[in-house]
């Protein structure tokens, strides 16, 4: 006689388990972002990849929310791109 949830209990397990995929991916692109990415200060990236591993729930969603702020312009380190794109 169930009276909270019928079925097996199987459903919390796949929704848990779909869960944690997608944050692992979330995770993995978080840390591979911050290796290959230049910033500003030449210790923010340890300090990125510190935050990500060892405060991995918190770290991972903060550095997606702040990345484009702490990274440097793409663009100052390319001189074939025009840093005026205004026309004459």
């Amino acid at each position: 006689m169930d009276l909270i949830a019928p079925g097996d209990g199987q459903t919390f397990w796949q929704i848990s388990f779909l869960l944690s995929l997608i944050y692992l991916g979330f995770w993995a692109y978080a840390l591979f972002d911050a290796l290959r990415s230049e910033f500003r200060a030449a210790h923010s990236k340890f300090l990125w990849v510190l935050v990500i591993l060892f405060a991995p729930f918190v770290g991972t969603f903060l550095y997606l929310a702040m990345n484009r702020t702490v990274r440097k312009d793409r663009r100052s380190f390319n001189p074939h791109f025009p840093k005026n794109t205004t026309a004459n």
